[in-house]
């Protein structure tokens, strides 16, 4: 295992194996795979010649048509079909999907990612090196690359919530130079290495040998310039065209968002041609079984690129390939080429990314039995079951606002954005100045006994009952929005009895409940059960009122005090602009 592992990150073709792979090349020697008869889409020069491909072990060992009759174990036609690279999803939380590592594979491996970079702050922040050390392990057993880059952010901004953990620079170091970690995770304390913060410094520092992603959105100006003095490489934030243009123009690697809620493909897909697609590269971030099975995964970001926004074929497939590639140093993926990883996809049409076949290290999904290992891959990975809601039962007492008249710091919800709006709203005694204005509680679970954090909410649309969410970024808290205390308690209850997860209450009732219960976070069940209680719970909100998509990964990211404007934790409002607490109440 250690040594197979150990070629993981650089996908070195060993001292052992070499001599075999050239005489393969040089037609010396049979080859593993042929695939005849298919038309290559070059993501370098933007070509699409005729070739065939030959394979030995895990790698593309030679590409063109004098290989067309070599000698091989197994020939395939690909009856003119097109190949293009494995798709390369440059950063994204597999736990906003809600599936173990290895349900997540099975359900976006076929779809043409066959690479993933994933930052586990979710379950981290909530078990520490407990819950990095099992996506480890999980890395491990996966026909999928996934790379996990090492969390530095947990908690994502120190004094301002309550985690179920922490994860201090000398336990990321332990694990730096596991075959998995490509580097330092999104640096979400843009504040702190812009204003020399020395714990953060020294983290960058500690891991600046190795990639170093950014989190920074609407920086410009000289905090971005300082931000990437520190040696920050991308940045997967950006929402409008400016902040992206000035990041280009500045080196900063363009990471495109296009998640469940935080969609930035329309706004920054202007900024993509032939000169600019060197430094820009897709990500889902954020993205729930739902999407992932009635849309897609990155095979998705690229049909809207292609067909929604006329970006050029080759510069589509170009972002979700070479320059993912390129951007990370991951030397042997990313182009059809000798030398690289046979990991491929096989497509009857590149506009409509209508995908045929996937390979990943020259073997053919589809025979991979991927669904029939799930479970015996979960338990060997030793997954954390413990239930992590340490709290005691909310009662309804404890949500009343003894609210007066008066002006109120409101968070207003962007659909589509997981940034806010700070509003300050009028209330007379009765009613508040603006409609749809509905209580919200972000409630410490890890035993502290803290009281909640209160606050308001508007543009949920809710009419009745309350939502809850043990998904509430980063900290994991539970997250509820409601009309009144009684249901917005029992919903909070509902969770810390079942373990974790997403619930609808209406007058003392569960209308819907999707469980959790791994760390809160994920789930145990397969991607179509996720989906089918993600359907149930969409028509219970929709029955409620709710007017948002997505409510609940919009509630995930009320409680995140990195991301502007206004945000609400469990210890209370925080202006992010300010990086301060403010009161809820601000002035009669």
């Amino acid at each position: 295992m250690a040594s197979s592992l150990a070629k993981k990150k650089t996908q070195k073709i060993s001292a052992k194996e070499l001599p075999q792979r050239l005489a393969q090349a040089r037609g010396d020697a049979e080859l593993d795979l042929l695939i005849t008869n298919v038309k290559l889409l070059d993501v370098i020069t933007g070509e699409i010649y005729p070739t065939a491909i030959a394979v030995g072990g895990e790698y593309i060992v030679g590409v063109g048509l004098d290989y067309v009759g070599s000698p091989a174990k197994r020939t395939y036609d690909a009856q003119g079909a097109f190949v293009t690279p494995g798709f390369i999803d440059g950063h994204l939380h597999i736990e906003s999907s809600m599936m173990s590592p290895f349900e997540f594979e099975r359900a976006t491996l076929p779809l043409g990612t066959t690479t993933a970079i994933c930052d586990p702050h979710e379950i981290t922040n909530v078990l520490g090196s407990k819950g990095f050390e099992w996506f480890l392990r999980s890395s491990e057993l996966m026909h999928q690359n996934l790379f996990v880059q090492m969390s530095s952010c947990v908690p994502a901004l120190p004094g301002f919530e309550t985690t179920g953990s922490d994860f201090p620079l000398e336990e990321m170091k332990l694990h730096k130079d596991h075959p998995s970690v490509l580097g330092l995770a999104e640096m979400m304390n843009f504040p702190g290495v812009i204003n020399a913060n020395g714990e953060v410094l020294a983290k960058i520092e500690a891991f600046d040998d190795l990639n170093l992603d950014g989190h920074a959105p609407l920086l410009r100006g000289k905090a971005l310039n300082a931000y990437l003095l520190a040696g920050i490489q991308n940045c997967h934030e950006t929402v409008t065209i400016e902040e992206g243009r000035e990041k280009l123009q500045k080196g900063m690697g363009l990471i495109i968002r296009e998640g469940s809620v935080a969609k930035n493909l329309k706004t920054l897909a202007p900024l993509v041609n032939d000169f600019s697609s060197a430094q820009c590269l897709l990500c889902t971030d954020d993205r729930n079984p739902f999407e992932i099975a009635h849309e897609g995964h990155i095979n998705f970001l690229i049909s809207e690129l292609i067909n929604k926004h006329q970006v050029p074929v080759h510069v589509a497939y170009r972002l979700a390939t070479y320059s993912a590639a390129k951007h990370f140093g991951l030397k042997r993926l990313g182009l059809v080429a000798p030398g690289k990883k046979a990991d491929l996809v096989l497509l009857t049409n590149l506009e409509k990314v209508a995908i045929k076949e996937v390979l990943v290290g020259g073997k053919f999904v589809s025979e991979l039995s991927l669904e029939k290992h799930v479970s015996e891959k979960l338990e060997k990975s030793r997954p954390p079951l413990q239930n992590t809601m340490s709290r005691q039962l909310l009662q309804p007492p404890e949500l009343k606002y003894n609210l007066t008249a008066g002006t109120y710091n409101v968070i207003e919800i962007i659909p589509h954005e997981i940034i806010t709006k700070h509003l300050t709203v009028r209330y007379d005694g009765k009613s508040f100045s603006e409609p749809d204005v509905l209580y919200m509680a972000n409630i410490e679970r890890y035993g502290q006994g803290l009281p909640p954090g209160l606050g308001l909410v508007k543009g949920m649309g809710l009419k009745s009952g309350a939502l809850a969410s043990s998904v509430a970024h980063d900290s994991h808290n539970l997250m509820v929005i409601g009309t009144n205390a009684d249901d917005m308690a029992f919903a909070a209850n509902t969770l810390v009895e079942c373990g974790g997860g997403f619930v609808v209450v209406d007058q003392g009732k569960v209308q819907a409940l999707v469980k959790l219960p791994i760390a809160g976070l994920l789930s145990l069940q397969s991607a179509e059960e996720i989906k089918s209680g993600i359907e149930v719970l969409k028509q219970a909100f929709r029955n409620q009122g709710v007017v948002l998509d997505e409510p609940f990964i919009q509630m995930a990211f009320l409680a995140l005090p990195v991301i502007p404007t206004l945000k609400l934790t469990d210890r209370g409002l925080v202006d992010v602009t300010k990086f301060s607490f403010i009161p809820l109440f601000q002035e009669a």
